[in-house]
């Protein structure tokens, strides 16, 4: 199912469910996901200026994948982007 996530506060009613749903509690969860259960009690309580990365890892820990609807041009673009890199050629002067 999708579900829109238009602000940060509308994190926490969805992780809470996902962690109530595998039964655990927010302690043990927590500790499970090496966040603190205060920090995870925040979040599920929609506290704002949580670290990104933290609440990515409570998610995926979760399973709640986050996606992103973009435009055909941005993601042409992001592609680009994901590309490696070719190194420049070296100069007549760095060659020998």
């Amino acid at each position: 199912m999708r579900i829109s996530l238009s602000q940060p506060a509308d994190i926490g009613p969805l992780a809470r469910p996902a962690r109530k749903t595998q039964k655990l509690r927010q302690d043990d969860a927590a500790g499970a996901i090496g966040v603190s259960d205060v920090f995870l009690g925040g979040l599920e309580n929609g506290a704002l200026g949580a670290r990104l990365d933290k609440v990515m890892q409570v998610l995926k820990a979760l399973g709640i994948e986050l996606t992103a609807e973009v435009s055909d041009e941005v993601n042409q673009k992001y592609t680009a982007l994901q590309q490696p890199k070719k190194p420049a050629p070296l100069s007549a002067s760095e060659q020998s």
